[in-house]
Order: C-alpha cells, then structure tokens, then sequence
C-alpha cells in the first residue's frame, strides 16, 4: 500500500509540455480501491480515446509508473484512461461483470469529453489484454457497444483451456514457489469463474475463452477477422526454463501465435504479432521479466494505433 501511495504522488505531480496534469476520477466516493481512473489529457482537444486495462494485481497508477504509453499517446493528441474496473486489482477482465464495467465507463468517458464518433483505441497487458480482446469480440457483433478502431493486447493468456492445463502441469511439476503459487491461485479462480474444469466445463471455457484452440468452429476468435488487432510477447524460453520452471506449453505466446495465424489466414490484413527480445522489465522491482508492459514500444504502438 504505501508503494501504490507514493506511487500515486509522483504520477499526480508530474507535468509536462504535451499533456496536462494527470488526474485520478473516483466513480464511488465511498470507495476508492475500485471503479476508478487515471487520465491523461493532452494539450488541446483530444483527437481520440486510449484506454488501457492494467493486469492482475495492478493500479493505474503502477501503470503510468511502468510504460511511457500514456506520454506518448497524449503527445500524439489521445485522451489516454487507465481504469481499474469493477472487482479493482482482482478483476478477471474477461467475466460478465467487468465487461459491463468497462461498457459503462467506454460511454461515460465518451460523453464526458465528447469523444463519441471519435478514434476510440483499447490496449492492455496480461489478463487486461484478454478483456481488451474479448471486449472487441462482443463489440463486433452487439451494435450498442462502441466499437474499437484497432486494439492490442501485451502478452495476454486468451485459451483459458490451455492455461488450466499449463497451472495444473506446474502445480505437480513447478520447483519455483512464485509460479506454483500463481498457478493455484488460477485454478481456484478459473475453477470459480468458468464453473469447473475444462473437462467438467467445456462449453464455458470455449465461450468465454477470447482464443480456444480446441474450437474448431472459432466462434470468437472468428469475430476478429474484420479487427485491427496487434499481440506483443515476449518468448524468453530460457528465462522462463531458469526463473520459473516453464516450458513452451505454459507461454501466452502460444495463444497470441494461435489467434494472429487464424486471423492472417482468414483473410485479415489488419493483424500482426510482434515478437521481442531482450525488453522484458519490471521498472518498480528493477528486475527482468519478459511478461512486462515494457516490451510494448510506445512509438511503435502509438504508430501502430494511429493507421486506424
């Protein structure tokens, strides 16, 4: 807590010449560990909307400390929100609950700073990433939800199959008591939001999963084919054989690989995969980690987006 609060001051009191004094929105006065967020302003009228979701067990304000991308997006004219959603640091992201908030704060930020019929760009990390990409999905094929002109997702786990299988290999295999650790805490709370098993619960896992290799249908994955979408990893096998036991099948690479080849395939011009080397790091902890916002280049990102 006191890390987030101190955090917190040096984000609230940094300015510069492009982007007006970030500022932190409570939507509930009474409580102010959730359904908040930060914003970036630019100088001048904002040409669009970026929103970026943070991972499991982030703030906005860890975010902003993390990645220069809400600098680089406001330099470039973009209204940049960091929001953490319903369930706060705990939010799963793809569930009905923080899809709806999300939804609601899209329309209120819209409304708010006249954004509608505006640029309006989604990008997130980790399992931020995987409701950024399951939001699109939903947005493709509901025409009350405001759809994304391109969005991208940093190392996101998207086959919810595939990572129950990965947590369970590594609660009987792992020797590294932070990734056998994570991986309990996944089975619990898969176990709790997909009802079950993937064997016990097959059909949840293929709905709700924004990417499921065992579908041979692709009913979500299927709903991008027209979406600008770009996947960043990391595959730092080595790292993830020394620092944590892993091996290829528990990369949310494999995931990210899936999707983007099924999408290239089926005709979208509009998807790209970005594979990177040696960018891995954690700024707070001052250590390496190839599951970081920092392989995300903001130029290169912001560039990106921009062509949309």
């Amino acid at each position: 807590m006191k890390v987030t609060f101190l955090i917190g001051l040096l984000v609230l009191n940094s300015t510069s010449s492009w982007a007006q004094k970030p500022t932190l929105t409570f939507r509930d006065s009474k409580d102010s560990s959730v359904n908040y967020y930060l914003t970036i302003k630019p100088i001048g009228p904002p040409k669009g909307l970026l929103i970026l979701l943070h991972g499991f067990g982030e703030s906005p304000e860890l975010v902003h400390a993390e990645t220069d991308l809400p600098k680089e997006a406001a330099r470039r004219g973009l209204l940049t929100v960091i929001p953490t959603l319903q369930q706060g640091w705990q939010s799963f992201d793809i569930d009905d609950a923080s899809q709806q908030s999300l939804v609601l704060l899209i329309k209120e930020l819209q409304s708010k700073y006249k954004l509608t019929g505006k640029k309006l760009y989604l990008g997130g990390f980790s399992l931020g990433g995987s409701g950024v990409v399951r939001y699109a999905e939903r947005a493709s094929v509901a025409a009350e939800l405001s759809k994304p002109n391109a969005i991208f997702a940093i190392d996101p786990p998207l086959d919810f199959m595939r990572l129950y299988r990965s947590s369970l290999h590594q609660r009987q295999y792992g020797k590294v008591d932070v990734a056998i650790s994570e991986a309990n805490f996944l089975i619990d709370r898969m176990n709790k939001e997909f009802g079950g098993s993937p064997t016990s619960k097959p059909g949840n896992y293929i709905n709700l999963s924004p990417y499921c290799y065992a579908d041979t249908t692709a009913q979500n994955a299927g709903l991008l084919k027209n979406t600008a979408v770009r996947l960043i990893c990391e595959p730092d096998i080595l790292w993830q054989m020394n620092e944590r036991n892993r091996d290829l099948y528990d990369q949310n690479t494999l995931d990210c690989v899936g999707l983007i080849n099924y999408l290239r395939t089926s005709g979208n011009a509009k998807a790209s995969f970005v594979a990177t080397s040696g960018k891995g790091y954690r700024k707070q902890q001052k250590k390496r980690n190839p599951h970081s916002w920092s392989i995300a280049d903001p130029k290169a990102t912001v560039d990106w987006l921009l062509n949309y």
